[in-house]
Formats: C-alpha cells, structure tokens, sequence
C-alpha cells in the first residue's frame, strides 16, 4: 500500500470514527445513530451533545436541535426563518416536524444503524472491500477529473470493510446523495457495486 493510501485509509477511518453511533445518555430517549425516513431513502446521523442533538445530513449540513422540553428538540434556521422539530418516540424512532405550520403531517424516521443494542453483526468481507477501497483510491490519482468521485468510492468501500452492512448501507446512501449533487442531474454511480445511485 502506498503512502497515499496509508494516508487515505486513516484519514477516512478517524472520519468513520468520529460519526460512530454511541447510546444516548439519556434513559428512554433516543439512540444515537443513523436513521433512515420511514418509507424512504433519505437519512440523517443523530448524535446527543451536551443536552442538544447534532443532526447531520447528506448534504454536509449540521444543524444543531436545543432541547423544546420533554422529549423535544428544536432548530431554528435562519436561511428559511422556520422552526423544525425532532421529537423522541422512543430508542429507535424520531418524529420529524414543523410545529409552527398549520396541518404539517410529521415524518417518522427509524434507527437503522448504531446504538449500543444493535444487534452484532459482522462485517463483511473486509479484504474483498479493502482491495476495492485501494482501486478507487489509485484512480483518484490517476484521474484527476475525476478525483473526488473516486475517494468518495473508496471511503465507501473502505466503510465496508469495517463495517456491518446496515451501517454501510446508511453511509452509502449518504455519500451517494452527496456524489450525485456533485456530479448533476442524471449522473449514474461510477462505483455501482459499492453505491447504487
């Protein structure tokens, strides 16, 4: 492996590591982790912080909800001048609204990676998606154009290798939205075994 992929894998690793699911401190409320919108392909990483709850989207987007009260949590976006809440059902699911908009329906959106009760499963086959993890990080050096499409491959596949599936999967997602608002409207994954867009 060359320097550049030693340095790749461990930058992409400290990143996987610092969005990893750990268990929301507080008894009965939710979990911290991925969710995915129920019925839906769009996800979110929910994480407790100091009383608050960090959501981060695809999109690169982190929003900050400050505790409403009870299990509710609130942000106040200063770019569409309105209120969203996120509301704890229970360990696994979150309720999704806006409070302040007359007749808003709620969306629910349930855990699907993450939590300290997540089943165990194991990964899968890391070598497989450690050598495809290496490949997509070669062409992103010899491909310039297409440099960021590559390493975008590679730290999914690299995901992979370390992984369980769903935690993958939910990362996919997320990393597939982010490359398709990169690359235009219509764009196909270059790397469809890895991420299916």
């Amino acid at each position: 492996m060359s320097a550049f992929h030693a340095r790749l894998r461990g930058a992409i690793a400290c990143l996987l590591l610092a969005f990893a699911p750990a268990a929301f401190a507080q008894d009965g409320q939710a979990t911290a982790g991925t969710y995915m919108l129920d019925g839906g392909s769009y996800t979110i990483t929910v994480r407790p912080e100091g009383g608050t709850l960090v959501v981060d989207e695809p999109t690169g987007k982190q929003s900050v909800y400050q505790s409403a009260g009870g299990n509710a949590y609130d942000y106040f976006s200063d770019v569409t001048q309105k209120r969203y809440r996120l509301t704890v059902l229970d360990a696994r699911t979150l309720e999704a609204s806006k409070p302040d908009e007359d007749g808003n329906v709620p969306s629910r959106l349930v855990l699907i990676g993450g939590g300290a009760d997540a089943p165990a499963e194991p990964p899968g086959d890391s070598a497989k998606w450690e050598a495809i993890a290496e490949d997509y990080s070669a062409r992103s050096e010899s491909d310039a154009a297409n440099a960021q499409a590559w390493v975008t491959c590679s730290a999914v596949a690299l995901k992979r290798s370390m992984s369980t599936q769903a935690d993958a999967d939910a990362y996919a997602s997320q990393m597939g939205e982010m490359l398709k608002m990169m690359m235009g409207e219509g764009a196909s994954s270059p790397c469809p075994e890895t991420m299916a867009f």
